[in-house]
């Protein structure tokens, strides 16, 4: 993927690494109490790469969770005796532990967010009583399926020809992005996700356009819905307030 080196999106705003590997049980289907550790922990490590390759500055918590589920990989890999005098406590109960732990408090928490934005009036008007009731299901997108839509575009264009990236660079910053996203918001305040990136973007823009959007989610200027887990990513305009982004 194309550098965005001068550009540095911090993810404290976002989910952490705990949510992380919620996320990657959850889409695998599996049980949390009965990890695929290599499985998950693989996935895990593709997720950082992507992060890096997109300049996501991850913290050392993210890090510290890799090498967490390397331990326990390599020890679940480890033969076990064929005579065990007493049994053996699951490498994996501590992490499950605090995935329980996580999940309880991310829930309560995701129950207080949609009371907020229920109420917010990005959300006042007239409607049918059976849209009310759809209105409502509206869930707030996690990072990682951000992340997923987004890999999904990028498989999906076409690049083609593409111009000197130190061009571009000199072109368009992401100040300027966020600037223009925020214009085109303030005229269609409900975007699907992948409707934000042009029909032939480069490398370049494509990137660009996804750091922009994030910046702004992270400024709550913006805010990703979902009407089910895995359906079409809305972007929703709330409002302009003292968005800053990193300048060259």
């Amino acid at each position: 993927m194309v550098s965005t080196e001068p550009y540095l999106i911090k993810l404290q705003a976002f989910e952490g690494p705990l949510d992380l590997l919620l996320y990657l049980i959850k889409k695998n289907e599996v049980n949390i109490y009965d990890i695929p550790i290599a499985e998950i922990t693989e996935q895990y490590f593709l997720y950082l790469e992507m992060m890096r390759e997109l300049n996501l500055e991850i913290v050392g918590d993210y890090l510290m969770l890799a090498a967490e589920l390397g331990l326990i990989k390599s020890k679940m890999l480890l033969p076990k005796p064929e005579i065990e005098e007493e049994e053996e406590a699951d490498p994996r109960a501590e992490l499950v532990r605090r995935l329980l732990e996580y999940q309880r408090y991310k829930e309560a928490a995701g129950t207080l967010l949609m009371f907020d934005i229920l109420e917010r009036d990005v959300f006042i008007r007239t409607i049918e009583d059976d849209e009310e009731n759809e209105a409502s299901q509206l869930t707030r997108t996690d990072l990682w399926s951000l992340i997923d839509a987004f890999r999904e575009i990028w498989n999906r264009k076409d690049f083609g020809s593409i111009p000197d990236i130190r061009l571009e660079l000199e072109l368009l910053t992401l100040e300027q992005k966020v600037e223009e996203l925020i214009v085109r918001f303030k005229t269609y305040k409900n975007v699907l996700f992948e409707e934000l990136f042009d029909e032939n973007p480069t490398r370049f823009e494509i990137v660009i356009t996804f750091l922009a959007v994030l910046e702004l989610i992270k400024s709550g200027a913006l805010i990703a819905l979902q009407d089910y887990p895995y359906s079409p990513i809305k972007i929703v305009y709330i409002e302009e307030n003292g968005i800053s982004v990193p300048s060259r």
